[in-house]
């Protein structure tokens, strides 16, 4: 899809791309190749060394050159030339001002997730992340990439196709939980919990250690990986519908991926009742 993007050059907007699409100029090579500068732009020799300079990151593999010049809503357009190296990422915090790490979980869509808690292997994360070109997730312009950075010195790509502003460019907004509603995605288990579940399961954990209280976090913090393929797919498709360029690109919608961890169902309900009742729930010892 990159190949048909002229969103990236300087001064060049929805409109001018539409009008290039509509009169036939639909690739970069199309562009580069006319026998006259298309829409007799004065900035057309500017946008020819550009699309020159497109083709070389491009064949170099620079996702990060075109993420800095596409808006962020546009960012799914890295998909199809960096499908194979995508890193979809989320986290979890303690819920103090601080936004300690808890947890964080990493999924490629592929292979299987990994999963990473504090005081066990959380900074192994900082070395698998280096293999992503494209970072995925959902509002993590915000707020996971910035306390990945700081928090764990984590080298995270600067392409980043967040659903969170791609999703909103195509009227879909509001949280991560509504918008998997919105897709018809089932978390079975863990339907109805929230971020404040990961909040109370890692104050219990901390207290008492218990393994099911951590294994249900990192179940939790895996759903929300495991569902980024699904809404970007979703999203991908509603896009290029707005593009002459649906029929060869559509994606079909993909399952959401296994969990490598299993929610603890007796954990789920003490958690449940603690948030009703505000009083803390221990473990019998």
């Amino acid at each position: 899809m990159l190949n048909h993007t002229f969103l990236h050059l300087p001064g060049l907007g929805p409109s001018t791309e539409r009008r290039l699409w509509d009169a036939g100029i639909l690739t970069w090579d199309d562009f580069l190749c006319a026998p006259q500068p298309p829409l007799a732009s004065g900035k057309a020799p500017l946008w020819r060394n550009e699309l020159l300079a497109s083709q070389e990151r491009l064949a170099a593999g620079d996702a990060d050159w075109f993420a800095a010049r596409l808006p962020p809503a546009e960012a799914w357009r890295l998909f199809f030339d960096f499908r194979d190296h995508l890193g979809c990422v989320d986290i979890e915090t303690d819920g103090t001002p601080q936004n300690e790490v808890t947890a964080v979980a990493l999924y490629d869509g592929k292979n299987p997730a990994r999963t990473y808690a504090h005081g066990k292997n959380l900074h192994d994360f900082t070395v698998d992340i280096l293999t992503s070109k494209v970072l995925v997730t959902f509002n993590g312009r915000c707020f996971d990439a910035p306390i990945l950075t700081s928090h764990l010195g984590a080298r995270l790509p600067k392409a980043h196709i967040d659903l969170r502003n791609v999703l909103g460019g195509i009227g879909i907004k509001g949280g991560l939980k509504k918008c998997e509603e919105h897709f018809g995605v089932d978390r079975g288990e863990l339907a109805g919990a929230d971020g404040y579940l990961a909040v109370l399961l890692w104050r219990e954990y901390s207290r008492h250690s218990h393994p099911a209280v951590l294994e249900t976090l990192l179940a939790y913090n895996a759903a929300d990986v495991l569902a980024l393929p699904v809404l970007l797919a979703h999203a991908i498709n509603q896009q290029l519908s707005r593009t002459p360029f649906a029929a060869a690109y559509s994606l079909a919608i993909p399952a959401p991926g296994a969990n490598p961890h299993s929610p603890d169902p007796n954990v789920l309900r003490r958690v449940g009742h603690e948030r009703r009742s505000g009083s803390g729930f221990g473990w019998k010892r």
